[in-house]
């Protein structure tokens, strides 16, 4: 290979703001000298949603055929040329050496963050591609992480509390065996990756049949949106004013992972209640938000089982917000919070959605302290990868 092409960014932690810029450089390390028609720096963020549907018509003779249903938005799209030839000719040479070009991309505001899903994305990138005359291009991309600061105490519900009530008959046919009453109370809704949430539950067992457990989970809520063969879907990151339930043209779905999950057994008898109380702690995930095409929300869900065989589950749910900056407590210090990577929850299964770089990981805001004094960060050993060790080349054999 006559030359190693890189993209290096200023950011360290790759991690952007809308309405901030990318900056960064693009290293061009020539061992010969070589002819180049131009040097392009390109940086794009796109959110793609794709799946597909078996639909049957009367044409087909009640045979189904799949169906692609697709759909693009560009939130950015920037083209720069670093380097061209001279005026009047097609293509030059560059000769041997290491060739650095900066770059600098604005970032429109008010852009969704970074996902991974699995029937869409949203994913930011700088793209370096060295044109070359009768030879392939070549090209190098960089992905970045694009997050918005998403301030929980503008929300105007972020820090009421919410409940939840449900009431079932558990058995069936004849062989039920009363109600079951659970209702389950949460402080408040905003949150930050790194908090704990913390549930009251007040179970009344009405029925004939103890209750064994309790599960208590977060769930992620995906929904997508797409068009069949990709037509008439908007095109830019501004909401289309055709979007309609009717069209027939349009597809919706979603997608349910869950993020964290505790169980707790308990043995609650017959005719009794029991109150109890429950906590999360929330892994470092995806701030809430909605998109043209993806819309990302967070439930806490608990859920009783029932000794019995059919219909032996009760389940209540709250929908929680999830930010990047936390509500004001004076109780309360969040400490310096930090950026993580995040894999996608549920494996990548679907045929339309397969592909080598659909294992990206974008990074999100973690306090990994939150709420914890530094009184109790002395008291802990210190771990691993906090100790301070030689490097092995340092290293001696004295006799």
């Amino acid at each position: 290979m006559p030359f190693h092409l890189a993209v290096g960014l200023s950011n360290c932690e790759q991690v952007f703001e809308p309405g901030g810029t990318i900056e960064g450089y693009v290293t061009f390390d020539l061992r010969e000298s070589i002819k180049v028609k131009a040097i392009r720096i390109s940086a794009e963020g796109l959110a793609t949603t794709k799946w597909l549907l078996s639909e049957s018509s009367k044409s087909s003779h009640g045979r189904s055929r799949e169906v692609s249903y697709s759909a693009k938005v560009t939130y950015l799209d920037e083209d720069h040329m670093v380097w061209k030839p001279s005026e009047g000719h097609s293509k030059s040479s560059v000769f041997p050496g290491i060739h650095v070009y900066p770059f600098k991309f604005q970032i429109p505001a008010g852009v969704p963050p970074s996902f991974e899903g699995d029937h869409g994305n949203i994913r930011y990138h700088v793209k370096a591609t060295v044109e070359r005359p009768w030879k392939t291009n070549r090209s190098v991309t960089r992905y970045l992480t694009v997050l918005p600061s998403k301030d929980l105490n503008k929300e105007v519900t972020a820090a009421e509390e919410t409940s939840s009530w449900k009431s079932k008959k558990v058995g069936f046919f004849l062989f039920r065996y009363g109600k079951v009453n659970l209702q389950i109370r949460i402080p408040k809704k905003g949150y930050v990756p790194g908090e704990t949430i913390y549930i009251d539950t007040n179970i009344d067992n009405a029925s004939s049949r103890p209750i064994l457990k309790a599960e208590c989970y977060l769930i992620q809520q995906c929904r997508f949106l797409a068009y069949r063969y990709g037509i008439a879907g908007p095109t830019d990151g501004r909401r289309a004013s055709s979007l309609s339930e009717n069209d027939r043209y349009l597809s919706r779905k979603r997608d349910e992972a869950k993020i964290v999950s505790v169980i707790h057994e308990m043995q609650i008898e017959p005719r009794t209640e029991h109150k109890s109380k429950m906590r999360l702690k929330i892994p470092c995930s995806c701030p809430t938000f909605d998109s043209t095409l993806i819309h990302v929300e967070y439930f806490v869900v608990v859920k009783l089982h029932v000794k019995c065989r059919m219909r032996n589950t009760v389940k209540a749910e709250c929908p929680i917000i999830i930010g990047s900056k936390p509500l004001k407590d004076e109780n309360v210090s969040p400490r310096t919070p930090t950026y993580q990577e995040v894999a996608t929850f549920s494996a990548l299964t679907h045929r339309s959605m397969q592909a080598v770089d659909e294992k990206l990981t974008p990074k999100y805001v973690y306090y990994p302290k939150y709420g914890r004094s530094r009184d109790e960060d002395a008291d802990e050993p210190p771990s691993l990868s906090d100790l301070q060790l030689p490097p092995i080349d340092s290293l001696s054999d004295d006799e």
